[in-house]
This record gives C-alpha cells, structure tokens and sequence, in this order.
C-alpha cells in the first residue's frame, strides 16, 4: 500500500468544551499533517446496543466512583446554570466559540460510525490507529472500549501519544483491563511520569513520558496557525482560573491595585464558580481557544491555575505565577502534572507557595526554558518517528 493510499486513525476530544482539549486535538493534527501523513480523526457515536453492553460492561457504572464524581461535576454545572439564566445565555456563547473552533480546524473527519461493529469495520479500514492526549485513559470511561483502542483489529498498527490516566492508582477491579490493552498496543506513551509508573506496574511495560501536543508545536509554529490578534488595546492582566479556590483571584485583585491595570478574565469555565461572581474589570465569554491564546499572548502579566494556561504562558514568555486548582491530598487532584511541568521547565519559582508572589514581576530564565522545552519537544518527536516508521514502510 503507497502513502497516498494509507491513512491513520486519530482517537481524541476534539469537540470537548475545553480549550486544552482542542487545542492539544488541533495540535495533534498539526503535527501528522506536517509529517505528510494523512490522519483522520475517527468520529463515533455509542449505540446502546447489546454489542456495546458486552465490551462496556455498563451495569458497573453505578459502582464506578470516579465515573460519577466526573459526571456529578458536568451535571452540577447544568443544574446551576438553570438558576442563573443571564450566565446560562452567556456560557451558550462561548460553546458556540467552542463549537466554531472544532468545525473550522478539524476538516480531516473519518466517516461518522455509530456503534461498536461499525466502529471496528471502520478500523480495519486503516493502517494504524492511535489515542492522543487528554486523560482518555481515566477509570471513569475505560470500560467504553474507543480510547483504550480494543476496537482496533490486532493486524492495525496500534500506538498512545501523550496520554494521561489522570488518577495515580487504577482501581483494582479495572486493572486487568487495563493489563490486556496496554500489551495490545505496539508503542506507549504518557503524559505523567505517574503514568510511565502505572504503565509499568499494570503490565511490566516502559511507556514513555513525552510533552503535551501542545508543546510539539513551537510557538512561531502557534503564530503561523492561529495570528496574533490583539483583544485590548490596554496593557492588563490575565487571570485564568478553572478552580474554586479564591486565592489567585485576591492575588490579582492585589496586583491589579500595586499595577493599576485591569483584570481580563474567563468566568465559569468548568464549574459555575461563585467566587467569579463581580471578579475582574472585562469578563469576556464569546472567547474561543483562538481568543484564549491571544488573551495570553497580550497580556502583561497571566495568573493561573490551568495547565494549558499555564504552558501557553511559558511558551510566550509571560511574566506569570501558577496558583493549585485543586486542595493538596484531594483523592481528585491534578495538580501533579503542573507539579512537573514547573519542575522539567526549571521554574519551581513559579508555583505560587503563599509567599513567593512578587517573583511574579521577575521575567523567568526563558532562555533556559525555551532549550529545556525544545529538548523535550525533541524527544518527543523521536518517539513519533519510532511509532509512525510503518506509515511510510
């Protein structure tokens, strides 16, 4: 079969309500089309058939806690807007920004199958078919059967970039799932170091730890997809915040008077947040991941406690402090992956730690960050060319 026969199946969350989400999905496909590699990414919709009932085991859901704890979140978030009808009208906004965003940029689409025999009709159809990033790998959707690829035939080349299981134990009831796909697969890779330590501990495996999409791309790369756009024509400072907790927001309360520039921000991103209410001077909602890079990128200082947020911020130099989503030894927390992030990127400095808050008018060592980033990007890149070698076999 020649390359211009051959293709690849793309499993991720390009239509998530999630800036990361896109633009890891977009950076992802960036990357297979600049490699000259035609990817597809696989559009499925669940049949609630008795093939789906066998592979998903669905009578385990309502004993799956962290399923529920996943869903009670994105369920509470609907129940609150339905007594706030003016955030509702607004929140609609942004997802029709969202939704924008996934039509305009993910144009390669496979077919739309629905239910799992079509799905696995579909996968034979292809030369290899892989996951990529996200936490696809969660205890809470696995049993699902799209993201861990056992709807692939064993005869497809079969491969993880940057996948993240977003917990650091799997429950024990899962672990042999877990243990038959991962040895199904040709190569691994991970997102977490705590996922290369599950990956080897769940099946004797080494999974690589390689960066984040998002990061795969460089930032000139970033102009050339998405331009810079300036959103104010004031210097201001952008604060980011996905978490409940309040303290990154008194802290750019308190920069906003040492500074006297205005307060740009996202108002209930992922959960109607309370403490959002009356929080910054422009709150803007029909902000896309589009507007969302530019916000960063115009900005004079970004506050934080997003990962995506984060990394955008480092990636174009921003003054900055990284303040914790979630409260230290909550059974929920992600905070590890920024943890790291902080650590591989050499800027520990910039984890808010309840008295380092002034290192945010220092400038960060960027040449050192940028040369530690291109050393991952680098790495990670060898690691693609490992797994799509039988693309062009």
């Amino acid at each position: 079969m020649g390359n211009d026969m051959k293709k690849i199946g793309l499993c991720c969350c390009y239509k998530q309500r999630n800036y990361g989400s896109q633009l890891q999905s977009y950076a992802t496909t960036v990357e297979m089309r600049n490699r000259n590699i035609n990817c597809e990414v696989i559009v499925h919709t669940k049949k609630w058939d008795l093939d789906y009932m066998k592979v998903a085991k669905v009578w385990t859901f309502p004993f799956n806690k962290v399923l529920l704890s996943e869903r009670r979140s994105r369920y509470k978030k609907r129940f609150l807007l339905l007594f706030h009808k003016d955030v509702k009208a607004q929140n609609d906004k942004r997802n029709a920004k969202l939704a924008e965003f996934s039509k305009k940029r993910f144009t390669n689409l496979s077919r739309p199958v629905v239910g799992y025999r079509e799905l696995q009709k579909l996968a034979a159809e292809y030369s290899g078919v892989f996951v990529g990033s996200d936490q696809l790998w969660s205890p809470g959707g696995i049993t699902g059967n799209f993201h861990n690829l056992m709807f692939v035939p064993d005869d497809v080349h079969k491969f993880s970039y940057s996948t993240s299981f977003g917990v650091s134990q799997l429950p024990k009831d899962k672990r042999e799932l877990y243990r038959t796909f991962l040895n199904r697969l040709d190569y691994i890779s991970v997102r977490e170091n705590a996922g290369a330590e599950i990956v080897k501990d769940v099946c004797g495996r080494t999974a690589e730890v390689v960066a984040d999409p998002v990061m795969l791309l460089t930032t000139e790369q970033w102009e050339e997809e998405i331009p810079f756009v300036r959103q104010y024509d004031e210097p201001y400072i952008f604060a980011y915040f996905l978490g409940k907790d309040d303290t990154g927001r008194r802290q750019a309360e308190k920069l906003r008077e040492q500074t006297g520039l205005k307060i740009v921000t996202v108002h209930h991103m992922d959960s109607y947040n309370k403490v959002d209410v009356g929080f910054g001077d422009y709150a803007p909602y029909e902000v896309g991941p589009e507007e969302f890079i530019n916000l960063i990128r115009g900005a004079e200082y970004v506050l934080t406690d997003s990962f995506h947020g984060s990394l955008l911020s480092l990636m174009h130099h921003k003054k900055m402090m990284i303040f914790s989503r979630y409260a230290q030894g909550s059974s929920t927390s992600k905070n590890s992956r920024i943890d790291s992030l902080c650590e591989n990127l050499g800027v520990p400095d910039r984890k808010y730690n309840g008295s380092n808050f002034d290192n945010i008018t220092q400038t960060p060592d960027y040449d050192m960050v940028d040369e530690r980033m291109q050393a991952i990007r680098d790495r990670s890149k060898r690691f693609l060319d490992k797994a799509l070698a039988f693309y062009f076999e």
